[in-house]
């Protein structure tokens, strides 16, 4: 099956939010409490995958700060989604592109859940490496949420 890369993200326009007043922080925990919405990088001179919390719980993984188990990470993802993930990741570092991609994960429920990552080519003084984000597709339902009286968003 080819691949087909998206427009990069460093295309889209950026969009202001001085005038909202809308900080960094809020936008990052409303985005959070919206769904599992977590943060990766790939090493690509070692190989090493590192995830938040948000990415171990999607794939059902336990949480460490150090590499992810790719082996387990892998299993966990449909075999027909597989490949093309692996191919995804080679032409990113390859033409050092953005891109994103939906794949089935399994819910270890007997079925799979919809999950899509985005990332994009990063080479600074960390390294060559791909960052991204992953995050769960959720039912389109109509729902209203409160908060409990913890911390406000």
């Amino acid at each position: 099956m080819p691949l087909r890369f998206e427009q990069p993200a460093v295309e889209h326009r950026l969009q202001s939010r001085a005038h909202i007043g809308i900080t960094d922080a809020e936008a990052l925990t409303m985005f959070a409490a919206y769904r599992l919405f977590g943060f990766w990088r790939m090493n690509l001179e070692t190989g090493h995958f590192f995830a938040s919390e948000d990415v171990h719980q999607i794939f059902d993984l336990p949480y460490s700060e150090g590499p992810v188990n790719l082996t387990e990470l892998m299993s966990r993802i449909h075999e027909e989604d597989r490949l093309l993930i692996a191919e995804t990741f080679e032409q990113a570092s390859l033409h050092r592109v953005g891109f994103h991609y939906v794949y089935r994960v399994d819910n270890r429920l007997g079925g799979y859940k919809m999950v899509r990552s985005v990332g994009k080519f990063r080479d600074d003084a960390s390294g060559g490496g791909i960052v991204g984000i992953t995050y769960e597709f959720v039912e389109k339902l109509r729902i209203v949420g409160f908060e409990d009286g913890g911390a406000p968003l």
